[in-house]
């Protein structure tokens, strides 16, 4: 019984901090990238076919052979998952921006052809009761040349959530409601961990799915979380903790990748 009066109380508490978290996202905050800097060196601007029709996203270098980004900017689309047409297989090219500031100055560029399971992976279900540490996909580069002309990657290892109170967490994309290859960033100490996820008060719009959610920690810029989507009141990232690690190392070990 005494246990029980604990873990209501405890409960009690998550739910009253979760509900206390007051999320008012402001676009005004968002600062354009307009000079070639660390992470944007690091972070890319992305152009995903399906079928014939282009969409947009955004990604992060963690390894010279690895890019993480949203899980539902690569997977299929959910409710024709079942049909045989290619074009509703999920993202089957892609064409990737690092260090871009503009359509005419970016610091690496590479095109891929994707392929379930040989250079693109992703966990399914992943919009199933808004799972959103399902939301999470990586990229396969065939070498590291991309990585030299990007300079270096983010720091991937997992985060324990003693890490992150009291730190500025930023996140770098490209948003929508911004020219094709602009990139914008912004800050904020207003963010919560709540189950697997990350949730902030920083501003997102379409085309910010898969921007990289990071912090600067021991003069390392750390990757914190991939960004999914928005809440009610707050936008939402998945979590690099234990579980997301170990299933980014799983899948590059399928492509002989040590992480």
């Amino acid at each position: 019984m005494k246990h029980r009066i604990i873990l209501l109380l405890i409960s009690i508490v998550l739910i009253t901090n979760v509900r206390a978290q007051d999320c008012k996202p402001d676009s005004s905050k968002r600062e354009r990238i307009t000079t070639a800097n660390v992470p944007n060196d690091y972070s890319c601007y992305m152009e995903m076919t399906r079928g014939w029709h282009k969409y947009y996203g955004s990604g992060a270098l963690i390894h010279p052979r690895v890019i993480i980004t949203a899980g539902h900017n690569l997977a299929y689309f959910p409710f024709v998952k079942r049909l045989p047409f290619f074009l509703f297989r999920g993202t089957r090219k892609v064409d990737l921006y690092f260090g871009s500031i503009d359509n005419k100055t970016y610091k690496a560029q590479t095109s891929l052809k994707l392929k379930t399971g040989k250079n693109k992976f992703f966990k399914s279900a992943y919009w199933i009761n808004a799972k959103i540490n399902r939301d999470f996909s990586i990229i396969i580069l065939p070498d590291s040349s991309l990585f030299k002309k990007a300079g270096g990657c983010y720091k991937f290892m997992p985060l324990k959530p003693d890490e992150l109170p009291g730190a500025d967490l930023h996140l770098t994309g490209s948003p929508g409601d911004k020219d094709l290859f602009e990139m914008w960033t912004q800050e904020t100490k207003n963010f919560s961990i709540i189950d697997s996820s990350l949730r902030y008060d920083l501003f997102t719009v379409v085309r910010n799915s898969g921007s990289p959610v990071w912090v600067k920690k021991d003069d390392m810029i750390r990757l914190a979380g991939v960004h999914s989507r928005g809440f009610t009141n707050c936008n939402g990232a998945v979590l690099i903790n234990n579980e997301t690690y170990n299933q980014v190392v799983e899948w590059c070990k399928k492509s002989g990748i040590e992480l």
